[in-house]
C-alpha cells in the first residue's frame, strides 16, 4: 500500500482524529497535574489513586466486560435487535450494579483496610461507575460507527468539565483529595444523564427485557471477568501493596510515573479506537470469503501493518520516556522527583501493552475469550507474586519491575495463540524466502 493510499484511507483518518481528540482529552487532566503537585502531597495523591483502583474494580463487574461485547455484536446485528441488544445490556448492568451496592455494604471494612477509603466513599465510587457505564455505552457505539469527532468531542468536554470542577473543589476551595473524588462523581452524573438522553434520542433505548441478549451478553462478559480483572490485579494491587508495605507517598510516586506512561497508552488506545472496528470488518470479510485466493495479499498488507505499529510503538515510547523525565525533574514539585526510578519499568510496560493490543482482537473475533481470560488472570496472578516478593527483595520499584515483566508474558502469549486461533500469513518473510 502506497504512502498517498494510507494518507488517503478511512483507517488513518480516523486514527488521525482519534490521536488529536484524545491527545487533548488527556492533555487536561494532564496539564492540571502540575497544579495538583502544589496543593496536594504525594499521600493525599495516594488516596486518591486508590479511589481510581475501586472504580476499576467495580468497572469490570458492573460494564466493561458486558459492554464489550458492543462492537462485536454491532455488525451482526439490524437496527431493531441492537436497540434491543443495547437496552438489555444497560438493565444487565444496573442489576449487576444494585448486587454489588449490597456486597459493598457488608465487606466495606475489609475495603477499607486495603484502600483506606470508608464505607462513603466506596458508595461514591459506585454511583461513578453506574453513570460511567452509560457514557461507555455511548462512547462504544460513536466508535463502531466510525464517528471519532462525536467521540473525540464528548471526551474533551467530559475533561474540561472534570478539571474546572477540581479547580474549584481543590484549588479555590481547598478540599483536598476530596475535591478531586467529588468532581469525578459530578462528572460521572452529569456526563452519564446526557449519554443517557443522547441513546435515547439516537433511538438505542427501549424498555423491554430480552432473556436471550441479556443471556448472550452475561455469557460473552462471563469468560472477560478473568481477562478484565487481571488488569485491575496488575495495576490496583500494586498500589494496595505499595500502601501496605511501603507507604501512601511511594504509592503516590508510582502513581505519578504511571500517569505519564499514559502519554504511549493514550496514543495506543487512540489508534486502536479506529483500528478496532477497522479489523473486525477485515476479519469478517476474509471469513465470508474464505476460498477467494485473491486475499492473501490483502492478508499480508493486514500483518505487515500490525508488526509496522508494534515498531512505532517503541519509537514512541523512547520518546515519551524522556519527555516524562524532563517533566518530573524541572516541571513537578521537588517532593515528586523520586518518581523517576519508576519510570523506565513503566514504559516498558507500556510499549509490550501496544503490542498486546494488536492482537486482543482476534481473541474477541472468534469468541475465544475465555482462553484470554485465563491467559491474563494466570499472568495477572504471577505478578501479585512477584511484586510482594520484589518489594521485600529490592524496594519500592520491585513493582513496577514486576509489571514490565509480566506486560512482556502478557504480549507474548497473546501474540502466540492469537496467531494459532486465526489464520494469516503471520510468518509471511520466511514463506517469501522459501519460494
Amino acid at each position: 500500500m502506497s504512502l498517498q493510499r494510507i494518507y488517503k484511507s478511512s483507517l488513518f483518518k480516523n486514527t488521525s482524529i482519534y490521536i488529536v481528540t484524545d491527545a487533548l482529552n488527556k492533555a487536561i487532566p494532564f496539564l492540571l497535574l502540575p497544579f495538583l503537585t502544589h496543593y496536594l502531597l504525594p499521600e493525599d495523591y495516594g488516596v486518591i489513586t486508590n479511589f481510581n483502583v475501586i472504580i476499576q474494580i467495580l468497572s469490570v463487574f458492573c460494564y466493561s466486560c458486558t459492554v464489550a461485547a458492543l462492537p462485536v455484536m454491532y455488525y451482526k446485528l439490524n437496527k431493531d435487535e441492537l436497540r434491543l441488544y443495547v437496552s438489555n445490556i444497560i438493565i444487565l448492568n444496573t442489576a449487576i450494579t444494585v448486587v454489588v451496592s449490597v456486597l459493598l455494604i457488608i465487606f466495606n471494612g475489609l475495603i477499607y483496610g486495603s484502600l483506606q477509603l470508608s464505607l462513603l466513599y466506596q458508595l461514591v465510587s459506585l454511583i461513578v461507575v453506574w453513570f460511567s457505564s452509560l457514557t461507555y455505552v455511548n462512547l462504544v457505539l460513536w466508535r463502531c460507527e466510525e464517528r471519532p469527532l462525536s467521540f473525540g468531542k464528548y471526551q474533551i468536554s467530559q475533561s474540561i468539565f472534570s478539571a474546572l470542577s477540581t479547580i474549584l473543589l481543590v484549588i479555590v476551595l481547598l478540599m483536598g483529595w476530596q475535591g478531586r473524588v467529588y468532581s469525578y462523581l459530578i462528572s460521572a452524573v452529569v456526563f452519564g444523564l446526557v449519554s443517557l438522553y443522547v441513546l435515547k434520542i439516537r433511538g438505542f433505548l427501549e424498555l423491554s427485557v430480552s432473556k436471550k441478549y441479556m443471556t448472550h451478553a452475561l455469557f460473552f462478559a462471563l469468560p472477560l471477568v478473568p481477562h478484565a480483572l487481571s488488569f485491575w490485579l496488575k495495576s490496583g494491587v500494586d498500589k494496595i501493596l505499595l500502601t501496605d508495605m511501603c507507604s501512601l507517598t511511594e504509592n503516590g510516586l508510582y502513581s505519578v510515573a504511571m500517569t505519564l506512561g499514559s502519554i504511549v497508552t493514550m496514543v495506543l488506545l487512540a489508534f486502536n479506537n479506529a483500528y478496532a472496528p477497522y479489523l473486525y470488518k477485515k476479519l469478517t470479510y476474509f471469513d465470508d470469503n474464505k476460498n477467494n485466493i485473491g486475499m492473501e495479499k490483502d492478508k499480508v498488507k493486514l500483518v505487515k501493518l500490525t508488526y509496522s505499529i508494534v515498531i512505532l510503538a517503541l519509537v514512541l515510547v523512547f520518546f515519551a520516556y524522556w519527555i516524562s523525565w524532563f517533566i518530573i525533574k524541572y516541571v513537578y514539585d521537588i517532593s515528586y522527583s523520586d518518581s523517576i526510578k519508576f519510570l523506565p519499568y513503566v514504559m516498558i510496560g507500556q510499549f509490550f501493552y501496544g503490542g498486546y493490543l494488536m492482537f486482543v482482537c482476534y481473541f474477541h473475533h472468534t469468541f475465544r475469550t475465555k482462553l484470554l481470560g485465563t491467559i491474563t488472570f494466570l499472568l495477572s496472578m504471577l505478578q501479585i507474586a512477584m511484586s510482594y516478593l520484589f518489594i521485600k527483595w529490592i524496594d519500592s520499584t520491585g513493582v513496577a519491575i514486576a509489571s514490565a515483566v509480566v506486560s512482556f508474558l502478557t504480549f507474548f502469549f497473546v501474540a502466540i495463540f492469537a496467531m494459532k486461533i486465526y489464520q494469516l500469513p503471520w510468518l509471511f518473510f520466511i514463506n517469501k524466502k522459501n519460494e
